[in-house]
């Protein structure tokens, strides 16, 4: 094209100066648009367009709008209020709802999709008002509109009503930063709520914060430290800058008949002529220092709120550029969404220089320079940590690293100082382990990888398998292996010591048991067969506690007798003295035994036994229900459960069975129907990732049911064509032919040419590149 222009350009020059002169123009704008479209193909597409960070934020996916980096160990995001919020109330455990009419101002720390309250510290709400005398922190709200509210990946923008001014939030990993621009500069003020925290009472954040300090140590800087006790006791060091002089400060009373810890303070600012004021805050969990060299390392200077805001973005492209699809704008919305939350954690609370502060050890260096908490692993071990396995090997060994890193610094099991014995996190909040779920799931993450040739950093073979063998052999809080090696499952009415408390007792060993077989694999590996052929016998009990009679897995006491009279459709958990099961009911661990899917079809008969329980766990008139605590269930189909973990493998297994398409047609139903691009748009919490794992998983057409087996059990495209770009610089291409409404029953299977006639493929398949070529056809 060029050559032809240059040609006529030439040949014009001699003919026509005016003619000469157009097609000169014509030659410098076609040389544009090739380096415009050169650029485009360097830089790829903006994927965070297609983020919509407002999507779980009503009702219970207690996700969060506000900015953050990629496991950023910040997240400025707004606090909401509405009148019902006045006491107990799940929903507000992420510190927002969507559809709540005021904003109590913008706390620094939140997390994504959890099921607990923690975080939102620090507290900042720009205003205009001199109501500064009132003991309610409640009247210090502000009405603003929704179509002022813009949320995009690290960044959120939002007007406040009633304070006329605009807020804008950006963040880099350690730096919340904060720009206010009001209307009325003359009447800029500044409330900071140090006390704030979220809570399951909102009455009880008088009592959130169990000691703190703090000092202005100029018109420029207020420092500090806290330790809030929510869900876990975690210390924070922070410093905050304004751009801006403080010329007064008034500290507020305390609430009637508390004994707050932390103030209150009204800032009245110097603008001096200008609208704006700006905020950084820094934080650590080391000291005052170390969170002022975090804020030195990542935001230089003032007036560089657009370009942290951009730099983030392209942090978040980065990781957004790992898969492509093809789809319409609602799929693209709700898989891009869907990646963006599986990478806000965890979250590396490591400094600059590596340093962080461990459970109850005080202050270490991490192995890898990062350490990484936030672990829901009792949720994410199913298929978030497998996802990032293909996505992310490097991050993969920083986390297992920091894992083994909070083993190898644990003095002893707080809880059971008699019976201490260390053991890995099983779900860890900011290096605080939190005691929450059941299992030692760090196990099959540490052990998938693994065998999946991705290793920790600084430990040796000898040293991870010290940590494995101990975390699932030793006793320790929710880990009954006393009981185990003694009954072969736990009996619900003997104790052997004080972790023993007969709650759960069915989940307790089916979910350990998984443990056990990860860590056998793990052994065999080795060679230690002594020690794999032990914990693979272990990993077999699941048959002890299966009652043929029922047709369902029951506590058992001591003398081998089932638990008769059961409901089948009660959810109950550790709430409930003598329960069996963690957070479900009897049909939902009917099927938990992840890693040995043939061993139970036989225990139940058969593929048609086994085809015929799913039918009636799926087609159920009756739905699940918690009976003994206030608790909507959403998200069902049958008594499936979608909302929480321990259904997630089952729509995959028909693919066990003679009727395969059931798969099909159930993945197709909770595709478009349990995951949808509005803020209540997820049926339950995210947890740290794994509702959205599976979305992507089962989007792309495959899923880890036994997430260390190195296999993924092929299940049925929602997409005409996705791309994974492997971190080798490989690429793996799915595509589904014939792909309709229609058309979502999977007929036949290519891989690289080649057709396929198991139910499944391996990670090395994957890996190594290639395409997988699904040919579909109708119901």
């Amino acid at each position: 094209m060029i050559k032809v222009v240059k040609y006529l350009w030439y040949k014009s020059f001699k003919a026509n100066t005016f003619l000469c002169f157009i097609l000169k123009q014509s030659l410098f704008v076609l040389f544009a648009i090739g380096l415009l479209s050169c650029q485009n193909e360097i830089n790829g597409t903006d994927y965070t367009q297609y983020v919509n960070p407002f999507i779980g934020t009503q009702n219970e996916g207690h996700t969060f709008p506000g900015a953050t980096t990629p496991h950023g160990m910040v997240q400025p995001s707004p606090e909401s209020y509405n009148t019902y919020y006045k006491g107990y109330e799940m929903d507000h455990v992420a510190g927002y709802q969507y559809n709540d009419p005021w904003l109590l101002g913008f706390t620094q720390t939140h997390l994504n999709g959890v099921g607990c309250p923690s975080m939102s510290d620090i507290l900042l709400l720009p205003i205009n008002t001199d109501t500064i005398n009132s003991e309610s922190r409640f009247n210090f709200k502000s009405a603003y509109r929704k179509e002022t509210e813009i949320a995009k990946p690290g960044y959120y923008k939002v007007f406040l009503d009633d304070f006329k001014v605009k807020v804008e939030l950006t963040a880099t990993e350690h730096v919340a930063y904060h720009k206010y621009t009001f209307d009325n500069p003359e009447d800029a003020r500044l409330l900071i709520d140090l006390q704030y925290g979220v809570s399951w009472d909102i009455n009880t954040i008088s009592s959130n914060i169990l000691e703190a300090s703090q000092q202005f140590e100029s018109e420029y800087v207020l420092s500090g430290y806290r330790k809030a006790k929510e869900w876990a006791a975690r210390d924070l060091y922070y410093v905050i800058k304004f751009n801006k002089p403080v010329v007064t400060k008034r500290q507020l009373p305390a609430a009637k008949g508390t004994t707050e810890k932390a103030p209150r303070y009204v800032l009245d600012f110097n603008m001096e002529g200008h609208q704006e004021l700006e905020i950084l805050i820094g934080v650590s969990t080391v000291g005052i220092k170390e969170a002022k060299k975090n804020l030195e390392a990542e935001v230089a200077s003032w007036n560089t709120f657009d370009s942290v805001r951009k730099n983030t973005n392209q942090k978040w492209n980065a990781i957004l550029n790992t898969i492509s699809i093809q789809g319409g704008k609602k799929k693209k919305e709700a898989f891009y969404t869907s990646l963006y939350h599986l990478y806000i954690q965890p979250n590396n609370i490591a400094d600059v220089d590596g340093q962080y502060r461990s459970a109850n050890s005080g202050i270490q260096k991490a192995s890898s320079g990062k350490y990484y908490s936030t672990l829901s692993l009792w949720d994410t071990f199913r298929a978030a940590n497998p996802m990032y396995t293909i996505l992310s090997p490097e991050l993969v060994s920083d986390i297992n690293t920091s894992m083994l890193d909070s083993y190898t610094h644990m003095v002893t099991d707080s809880l059971n100082p008699k019976e201490a014995n260390k053991y890995l996190p099983r779900w860890q909040l900011w290096g605080k382990e939190t005691h929450t779920m059941v299992g030692n799931h760090a196990v099959p993450v540490i052990v998938d990888a693994y065998l999946k040739g991705i290793k920790p950093k600084q430990y040796t073979d000898d040293d991870i398998f010290d940590a494995v063998w101990i975390s699932v052999t030793k006793p320790h809080y929710r880990n009954h292996v006393q009981l185990i090696d003694s009954f072969g499952y736990i009996p619900y009415d003997v104790k052997l010591s004080s972790i023993d408390d007969g709650r759960e007792t069915v989940s307790r060993l089916l979910e350990g048991i998984y443990d056990d077989y990860a860590a056998a694999r793990f052994a065999e590996k080795l060679g230690k067969s002594n020690e794999a052929n032990f914990l693979y016998k272990r990993a077999g009990y699941y048959k002890n506690v299966y009652d043929k009679e029922s047709g369902f897995m029951r506590g058992k006491n001591a003398n081998g007798v089932f638990r008769k009279h059961v409901d089948n459709t009660e959810v109950v958990g550790e709430w409930l003295e003598g329960s069996d099961f963690t957070e479900g009911n009897a049909f939902h661990y009917q099927f938990h035994v992840l890693h040995d899917i043939p061993g139970l079809q036989q225990l139940m008969e058969g593929k048609q036994a086994f085809e015929k329980k799913l039918d009636q766990l799926f087609f159920s008139k009756s739905k699940p229900e918690v009976k003994t605590l206030v608790w909507n269930i959403h998200g069902t189909y049958g008594q499936y459960w979608h909302g929480n973990e321990p259904c997630h493998h089952l729509p995959y297994l028909y693919k066990y069975t003679n009727a395969p398409e059931k798969t099909d047609k159930i993945i197709k139903t909770l595709v478009d129907e349990y995951y949808y691009t509005k803020p209540d748009g997820l049926m339950g919490n995210d947890d740290c990732g794994q509702m959205s794992a599976w979305y992507m998983f089962s989007v792309l057409g495959f899923y880890p049911v036994n997430p260390t087996g190195g296999e993924y059990v092929l299940g049925a495209p929602q997409v005409e064509e996705a791309t994974i770009r492997l971190p080798n610089n490989k690429m793996f291409t799915i595509k589904a032919n014939n792909l309709t409404d229609k058309n979502f029953v999977v007929k036949s299977i290519m891989l690289n040419g080649k057709k396929i006639d198991r139910n499944y493929i391996n990670h090395n398949e994957i890996i190594n590149g290639g395409e997988l070529i699904f040919e579909m056809g109708n119901y």
